[in-house]
């Protein structure tokens, strides 16, 4: 049963694995494409260093092109 054991844990790793790579892959590319920045360059420094280069990536990434910005600006919620 050991032999079982090791091949399930090694199969989940596996598939565990290829969700985080297709999650960057969609996700974090079309974030740097959105951001000007290349999605290859950008999906490998999330991969390669992962968790700290997604971090990495959330706090330092440029703003869109396009001028839109998605997240929370203190700005916009001020009382005056």
């Amino acid at each position: 049963m050991n032999g079982l054991s090791s091949y399930v844990a090694g199969l989940i790793s596996l598939v565990v694995f290829l969700a985080v790579l297709a999650w960057i892959l969609r996700i974090c590319a079309a974030d740097a494409r959105r951001r000007g920045k290349s999605p290859l360059l950008v999906t490998l420094l999330i991969f390669v260093s992962f968790p700290l280069g997604l971090l990495v990536w959330l706090l330092f990434r440029p703003e869109p092109l396009d001028g839109a910005n998605s997240g929370f600006r203190l700005e916009d919620h001020r009382v005056q």
